[in-house]
C-alpha cells in the first residue's frame, strides 16, 4: 500500500524587496538569519541543497529551478533523522518559493509538495515558524514601535 502525499502551503508578506528577499533564499550567511545553523547552497540547477539544523537534522536537496528575485525551487529530503522523518529521503519532496512584488515589499508563496501526510501538521508548522522569523528581519522600526 503507498504512503499518502500531501501539500503545504504557506503565504507570508515581507516588508523588502524581491531582490532582498531572494537573497536570503541562496546565500548562506543570509540563510542562516532565518532557518537552520549550517549551510551548503549551490544556488543553481543541480545545485546542492544543504541545511543542517540545531538538533542535528539534515536537509539535503538540489536546487531545480532559480529565477533571480522571482522563483527558487529545490527538492527536500532527510539526510539525516530518525523516526518518521528518516522516511522522508533526499529529492523525496520539493519546495517551490514564489516572490511578487507588492507596493510595499514582497509576498512570499512556498509550498512543500510530496510530504508523507503524516508529516504535513509538523512541516506546516515549521514553515509557518520560519518564515515569520524571515519576515521578522524586516519589520522597521517605525512598525516596531507602533506595535508596542
Amino acid at each position: 500500500m503507498s504512503e499518502q502525499r500531501v501539500i503545504v502551503e504557506r503565504t507570508v508578506f515581507i516588508d523588502a524587496s524581491p531582490e532582498t528577499v531572494f537573497g536570503f533564499l541562496v546565500d548562506p550567511a543570509f540563510m542562516a538569519q532565518w532557518i537552520g545553523s549550517f549551510h551548503t547552497l549551490d544556488a543553481k540547477p543541480g545545485g546542492i541543497f544543504r541545511v543542517e539544523f540545531d538538533s542535528g537534522y539534515i536537509a539535503l536537496g538540489t536546487f531545480t529551478e532559480i529565477i533571480p528575485h522571482r522563483r527558487v525551487v529545490f527538492t527536500w529530503g532527510w539526510e539525516s533523522g530518525e523516526g518518521s522523518l528518516a522516511s522522508l529521503k533526499p529529492g523525496s519532496s520539493v519546495v517551490v518559493i514564489e516572490l511578487e512584488e507588492q507596493k510595499a515589499g514582497t509576498l512570499l508563496r512556498l509550498r512543500h509538495s510530496g510530504l508523507p501526510e503524516d508529516q504535513a501538521p509538523c512541516f506546516g508548522e515549521h514553515w509557518s515558524r520560519y518564515l515569520g522569523i524571515l519576515a521578522g528581519r524586516f519589520v522597521t522600526r517605525e512598525q516596531s514601535v507602533a506595535n508596542k
